[in-house]
């Protein structure tokens, strides 16, 4: 199979389209140009000097959730309306100003016009989660394709302003810490050891915060190389930790025990897995089934872990409280409340409960948070520049006294 890529007119709409097809030869690039009434204008085998640049993966603007929430937003609306599937497809494409989710909707749009489902398309492409192929799979085995897509896009939207809201009120002390290590850095290298040479000059006994700064100085003044190669390892590291053999388990389970952090992450994950359970519960969807969907959702090694035993006790009979009772994740409460809702067999009306319960508490945690964040930062930079400007000031306040 050779790609080609082909630029010809559009006999209907009267105007020039271009694009790319994988198949055999030339000749099958012209039958099907040809069947969508295209007159070819050029036709060409696609190599690395005449592919776009955006198709090379270094340079390609990843696919945020963002932009998948609202091709899907878009896509939802059209269905609903009445427009058909494969005609909704191609205008999303058409509108799409991201380079490759356009062109990975126009490989939906073909793939359905083959005669794919639509899920089957779009689990092919690799792109979509896992959760709005099952979704899509649900809806078109209901005929309320429109229904489950405003479900999703509900759902995505939730998720969406939870994250945007957390790394809003994690970037400003990131910011601070940088600026801080930056200066403290410059100030260890550059500053200090100007002062080190007056206070050797004036044969003074120096204060141990003194000697302690100065010490620290000269240690990064003499490997400040090291120190700055060391720190980009460090982050380069921290970056790619989660790829390394037993890391990802490493990081997961250190994010569920970190001081404020870690109970918002269970709280969190609480709210993801009540909300999308909820949801394909709702759908039809069998509950091993829609359990195996969490586990990739959650994307957390140790809630993998948990499901995997919940899902072998749910083989044995149990029911879905019994199965999640004694996780380090999920709160009492939530065994509580799913307990009472398998009784009285409304345990997807019980789920949304839960995960508006868990989704409230989400948000007032990352409120507090945001309270808490600057008088904590306020605290620290003063300790630390504070303290290394005493540490410098204290031999002036000595070499005073010794002259009183």
């Amino acid at each position: 199979m050779e790609t080609y890529l082909y630029k010809a007119k559009d006999v209907l709409k009267n105007k020039v389209v271009r694009g790319e097809i994988e198949t055999e030869s030339e000749e099958q690039v012209k039958r099907f140009l040809a069947d969508k009434y295209l007159y070819p204008l050029s036709i060409r085998k696609k190599t690395a000097l005449n592919s776009d640049v955006g198709d090379i993966a270094f340079f390609q603007k990843p696919i945020k959730m963002a932009d998948i929430t609202f091709f899907c937003k878009q896509f939802a609306a059209m269905v609903q309306a009445g427009i058909s599937v494969g005609r909704s497809l191609e205008i999303c494409a058409e509108q799409a100003s991201h380079k490759t989710l356009k062109k990975h909707i126009m490989n939906l749009h073909e793939e359905v016009n083959r005669g794919k489902t639509l899920s089957e398309a779009a689990a092919d492409e690799k792109i979509f989660p896992d959760l709005l192929v099952s979704m899509i799979e649900c809806g078109e085995a209901s005929g309320n394709l429109d229904v489950v897509l405003n479900q999703v896009v509900d759902h995505f939207d939730i998720q969406l302003g939870t994250t945007r809201k957390l790394k809003k009120a994690l970037t400003y002390p990131a910011l601070v810490l940088v600026v801080v290590g930056i200066v403290v850095f410059v100030m260890m290298v550059k500053v200090i050891p100007n002062f080190v040479a007056m206070f050797q000059d004036a044969d003074i006994e120096l204060p141990l915060p003194t000697q302690i700064v100065i010490a620290l100085s000269n240690f990064f003044a003499a490997n400040w190389l090291g120190i700055i190669i060391f720190t980009a390892l460090l982050a380069v590291l921290g970056f790619n930790i989660k790829k390394i053999p037993g890391g990802r388990k490493t990081v997961d389970q250190l994010s569920l025990k970190l001081p404020l952090f870690g109970p918002l992450n269970k709280k969190t994950m609480s709210a993801l897995f009540a909300k999308t359970l909820s949801m394909l519960v709702a759908s039809g969807l069998p509950m091993l089934q829609a359990m195996e969907i969490i586990k990739k959702v959650l994307n957390n090694a140790i809630a993998e872990d948990e499901l995997d035993d919940a899902i072998e006790l749910l083989k044995h009979g149990n029911t879905l409280h019994e199965a999640l009772r004694g996780s380090q994740i999920y709160p009492p409460i939530m065994y509580s409340m799913i307990s009472i809702g398998e009784e009285t067999g409304a345990l997807d009306e019980m789920l949304v409960k839960i995960g508006n319960y868990f989704n409230d508490e989400v948000q007032t945690t990352i409120d507090s948070l945001m309270v808490l964040i600057e008088p904590i930062l306020t605290i620290f930079i003063a300790f630390i520049v504070g303290g290394i400007m005493l540490a410098v000031i204290l031999p002036t306040f000595t070499a005073a006294a010794a002259m009183m």
